[in-house]
């Protein structure tokens, strides 16, 4: 089981993506995101409720709760396998979009 928060950044050659924006302009945003998060312009909670493009965002400030791998995108696992309690991810991709990835 996992724990982990999200902040997803989607374009327009994304599943379920209601944004116009290209692919290359969402990676450029969610690096941007990532470098606000590091650099204490807010925390990884606040830029959730700013940026995200998923509702637990919000609501959750990103918080995904606890879940098993199989409910997740294989490469979302694979990042947050790497990541220390606390840490968070840089862009990670997936069909969905961009994602920057907090272990909880």
């Amino acid at each position: 089981m996992y724990k982990a928060s999200h902040i997803l950044v989607s374009h327009s050659e994304a599943v379920s993506s209601t944004r116009t924006m290209c692919r290359e302009e969402a990676l450029f945003l969610a690096g941007a995101i990532s470098e606000e998060i590091r650099t204490g312009k807010y925390t990884f909670d606040q830029a959730a409720k700013i940026y995200s493009d998923c509702p637990s965002g919000q609501a959750n400030s990103g918080n995904l709760g606890t879940f098993p791998a199989n409910r997740m995108d294989k490469d979302f696992i694979t990042y947050l396998d790497n990541l220390k309690p606390g840490e968070t991810s840089g862009p990670c991709p997936t069909i969905y979009g961009f994602h920057l990835i907090r272990r909880n």
